[in-house]
């Protein structure tokens, strides 16, 4: 049961940029949905130009911190299910967030513990 705080942080990192992006165009931009959809499509066009042009040569050179190489345990299966367990709670509750913002900063802490849990295994050659 370790937890792999390297992976965790990649996991973590592009969601910084994407709430960024959003409360910026929620500032010029009123409409929730309009704001996510165009937050969205901007942070799609730089996440595919930053993959192809860094990310690639990056993980091709160190396989260990390639989220693709890594599989689910016991451990991550439990965290999901509790994970799960507890946002359906919440739903059930209606203590969820109200706001874009708090959806893509659970969804992002949800899914750097889920990826922090899981073990490596070798990279297909």
């Amino acid at each position: 049961m370790k937890f792999n705080w390297k992976i965790a942080l990649i996991s973590f990192s592009p969601y910084i940029p994407l709430i960024v992006i959003y409360l910026l165009i929620h500032l010029y931009v009123a409409n929730d949905v309009v704001a996510l959809l165009f937050t969205l499509g901007v942070f799609s066009a730089g996440y595919i130009f930053v993959h192809y042009k860094y990310a690639k040569t990056f993980f091709s050179n160190h396989p260990e911190l390639d989220l693709q190489n890594f599989e689910f345990n016991t451990v991550a299966n439990v965290v999901l299910a509790l994970w799960i367990i507890v946002m359906v709670g919440l739903i059930i509750l209606r203590l969820y967030p109200q706001s874009p913002e708090g959806y893509l900063l659970a969804f992002d802490l949800f899914y750097s513990v889920i990826n922090g849990f899981k073990s490596y295994r070798r990279a297909a050659k």
